[in-house]
């Protein structure tokens, strides 16, 4: 009952905007789903064991990384080929793409017989401000201990940068004695790619390393940050979590996650910007009568510096901080008098100054409680909200969002929001993941949408 009244919402709400939204159509796009027998669900440029065209359909869509432009993303996904083909990176802009790597084929620049296995989490790519590219993966069928990588793309050739067993540099071991000796272990995560063409990454373990002295923090062959060596804040680095750590291609500015050795666990956890600590466990995140961090659960930072941290307090009530201002906090009051509960998934924004959050809220019907806020005033979209598959411009597919996934969306300057979702048909059965965009309002639709007048109008494309 709950989704035919949203079904009569879409279509009632349709004309306009077909009219409003002019060529970008109703509401969100699709770009690619896993509805079965839907188009849309067909994985562009799959190979199979030969080499040869493939056809296949996804079988999850797992992580989108996005070009600092907005002008090309990166989706990681699986396949409904077999295990040792379904890993698969998807290269596109706008509404198309293709494979860009794929589990089972031979590794470009690699030594003969390598083929890629998997390809690293949480950033499936990374640009640098000329568009070049870096990503990391296992390899497999190639030199042994050989097998983790990273590679850069310049116009279309890829070079193997970093591979396990290289040597690590600027490390000091414990004793100092041991040191020089170091090569890179199995795992190379939050690779960012600097304008100098070396990369940024977090690698553990280390070879030849004393456990305390890693993971570490590299820019190219070289330490940048090491556990156990380097100060923060008057302290010493303790660890840094692998797949929350970055920085700007222009090398100016990073952040990192970890803990230090403070003897007091209860306030070790930190997150840093550019060497100073910026949200520490046990202190408000941004000044008196804050929440108090209890933990950062993810961080994103834009290429012009600003950095966006979403986490949550003592009481697993959620914040979320820009820069080191609090956005939006569990309690916050939304559009149409719901509130914000202890739920944040996706905490991001665009270097204008807006940006997004999707919350749970008190809305007492289960299935509309998730929503997707923009600069904390208008409700762009909400969970159970209908998807014109098809793109005929009427929501008559029984498609809806189940839900956002968590930390995968990004809100380009332009306007545009690339995000990843899980679809669901009336009935509330999973119909899978999906890959979506969407536009935010023109700035005069904003406010009919604050005096509750065109809801769900979207910004003419």
């Amino acid at each position: 009952m709950i989704l035919k009244t949203r079904i009569a919402i879409g279509f009632a709400s349709a004309v306009v905007l077909s009219t409003a939204a002019g060529a970008f159509g109703v509401g969100p796009q699709v770009i690619y789903t896993e509805v079965a027998a839907h188009s849309s669900s067909l994985v562009p440029g799959a190979r199979d064991a030969a080499g040869n065209p493939a056809v296949t359909t996804f079988l999850s869509l797992q992580e989108l990384s996005m070009r600092h432009d907005g002008g090309e993303w990166m989706i990681k996904g699986q396949t409904s080929q077999g295990t040792t083909l379904d890993a698969i990176l998807i290269r596109g802009s706008g509404k198309i793409g293709t494979a860009f790597a794929q589990d089972g084929q031979p590794v470009q620049g690699g030594a003969a017989g390598e083929l890629y296995d998997f390809f690293d989490t949480p950033v499936p790519a990374a640009w640098d401000d000329f568009g070049n590219i870096a990503f990391s993966f296992r390899a497999r069928g190639g030199v042994a201990n050989r097998a983790e990588k990273i590679a850069r793309v310049v116009g279309g050739v890829h070079t193997l940068v970093i591979q396990q067993s290289d040597p690590a540099l600027g490390l000091i071991d414990n004793p100092p004695a041991n040191s020089g000796d170091e090569t890179f272990g199995n795992s190379m995560n939050s690779v960012h790619l600097l304008n100098d063409g070396r990369v940024g990454f977090v690698n553990t373990p280390i070879t030849n390393l004393h456990s305390s002295r890693y993971p570490a923090f590299f820019r190219g062959n070289t330490s940048f940050r090491q556990s156990g060596i380097s100060l923060i804040g008057g302290e010493v680095w303790d660890s840094f979590d692998f797949d929350d750590c970055g920085g700007t291609p222009d090398g100016n500015h990073w952040f990192a996650k970890g803990d230090t050795e403070n003897p007091n666990t209860a306030i070790d956890d930190i997150l840093a910007v550019d060497d100073v600590v910026v949200l520490r466990e046990g202190s408000p995140v941004a000044g008196a009568g804050t929440p108090v961090m209890r933990n950062v659960i993810f961080t994103r930072m834009l290429n012009d510096g600003t950095w966006f941290s979403r986490g949550d307090e003592a009481n697993n009530n959620d914040w979320a901080v820009r820069n080191g201002a609090l956005l939006a906090r569990s309690g916050d009051p939304l559009p149409g008098g719901e509130t914000m509960t202890d739920a944040f998934a996706v905490f991001t924004g665009d270097r204008l100054g807006n940006w997004l959050l999707v919350t749970s809220t008190d809305n007492a019907d289960a299935n509309l409680n998730q929503v997707l806020l923009y600069n904390g005033t208008v409700i762009l979209a909400r969970e159970s909200d209908p998807i014109d598959l098809d793109g005929n411009g009427l929501f008559d597919d029984d498609v809806f969002i189940s839900s956002f996934q968590p930390n995968d969306m990004h809100l380009n300057d332009d306007g545009l929001i690339y995000f990843l979702a899980v679809l669901k048909n009336g009935a509330g059965t999973s119909l899978g993941d999906a890959f979506l965009r969407m536009p935010v309002p023109e700035p005069a639709t904003v406010s009919l949408l604050l005096l509750g007048g065109l809801a769900g109008t979207r910004r003419r494309r």
